[in-house]
């Protein structure tokens, strides 16, 4: 457990220590550009998450994910990103550790450039840590590295650049189809051309749907809805998106954020509250907590701004900032101690330590 509690005790104390950053006064938005300190954080990252041996809940599904695609022909309508990755990884030789360093490498420096956009990213980084990153990304592959790229398109959304926000959003589905549902963001954030864009994304979809779904659509449909899978804990995860929801659509006005910016995490507010809702009128709990994975990033943007919105400053913005990592040190201690499948990530194990032991042995 000691690597898991590394990784978000040492963002945490950082944060605490850390200031509020300003806005560039003429883009109006947070330096995108990465600093040493950012480069090995997502050096290690990527190390950690792509050297892990036989850590997370899908680890074997993903051993018979690239066993497959060795003797498979290269197909555009099956994830060709991540079959891509596996192909790759196979004919260079590093396996499964081919395919987990390049996820986590995408997938960190999304969560990098996504953390830089806000006003204080240690604070954001020690938020992921506890889900995003230790569970998420080092037991969710393809759902990470989407979940990378999407924060990248988020990124330069927030500063009005909407082109990049598609071309991440479609570059992410060819990974895992499932971030399809962010591209009408990018319809109701618009702040001009609101309905030629609404139709430019309907076309968009469809295309998308007819080259990446169509033949995948009834198994997710029936696996999902039909069958209305249970997904334990899923509960505590669409909570831990709502609260800051409700936060931010409480308080909203307080919020420094540029108006495209407000369109957009309040979009994500809307639906976060509403996957909550959802859970209570439906058994289809697995489908609901997939979904909420993309909603992830109003927890980091939230409890990133929260700390200066009252503009007290001193004291009270660190008392604030304790009260967030608490609740995110609670978040992991109970994850590691009682949740069901957490043995799938105890104890962390790496093809660094595999190695040495048998050098040793």
């Amino acid at each position: 457990m000691l690597i898991y509690w590394l990784l978000f005790l040492i963002p945490a104390f950082l944060a605490l220590s850390g200031e509020k950053r300003d806005r560039n006064p003429v883009s109006r938005a947070h330096p995108l550009a990465l600093d040493g300190f950012w480069i090995i954080a997502i050096l290690l990252l990527t190390i950690i998450i792509g050297l892990r041996y036989q850590v997370g809940g899908d680890w074997h599904t993903y051993l018979l994910i690239l066993s497959r695609s060795e003797g498979e022909e290269f197909s555009i309508l099956r994830d060709p990103g991540y079959a891509a990755m596996n192909k790759f990884s196979t004919y260079i030789g590093l396996g499964i550790y081919g395919v987990n360093i390049l996820c986590g490498f995408i997938f960190s420096v999304g969560l990098g450039l996504f953390c830089k956009s806000l006003p204080r990213p240690l604070l954001a980084l020690s938020v992921a840590m506890p889900y995003l990153v230790i569970v998420v990304a080092m037991g969710y592959s393809r759902q990470a590295v989407s979940l990378g790229l999407c924060m990248i398109g988020l990124a330069y959304l927030g500063r009005g650049n909407l082109l990049r926000f598609i071309f991440f959003i479609i570059v992410s589905i060819t990974i895992h189809k499932s971030s399809m549902i962010l591209l009408p963001v990018a319809a109701l954030a618009a702040t001009k051309n609101k309905v030629s864009l609404f139709i430019s994304m309907f076309f968009l979809s469809i295309v998308i749907y007819i080259v990446f779904l169509a033949e995948t659509f009834d198994i997710i449909y029936r696996n999902y809805v039909e069958v209305q899978q249970q997904s334990q804990g899923a509960f505590i995860r669409l909570a831990m998106n709502a609260l800051p929801a409700f936060i931010f659509l409480a308080l909203y006005k307080k919020f420094d954020l540029e108006e495209e910016e407000g369109r957009i995490w309040k979009w994500f507010s809307y639906v976060s509250i509403l996957l909550f809702l959802l859970f209570f009128l439906t058994d289809a709990s697995t489908a609901l907590d997939r979904i909420a994975l993309y909603a992830i990033p109003i927890q980091l943007v939230v409890f990133s701004y929260l700390p200066d919105i009252f503009k007290i400053g001193g004291h009270f913005n660190k008392l604030i900032i304790l009260v967030i990592i608490f609740y995110y040190f609670l978040t992991l201690f109970v994850w590691l101690n009682f949740a069901a499948h957490s043995n799938k990530w105890i104890p962390y194990d790496s093809l660094l330590s595999q190695t040495i032991y048998s050098i040793l042995l």
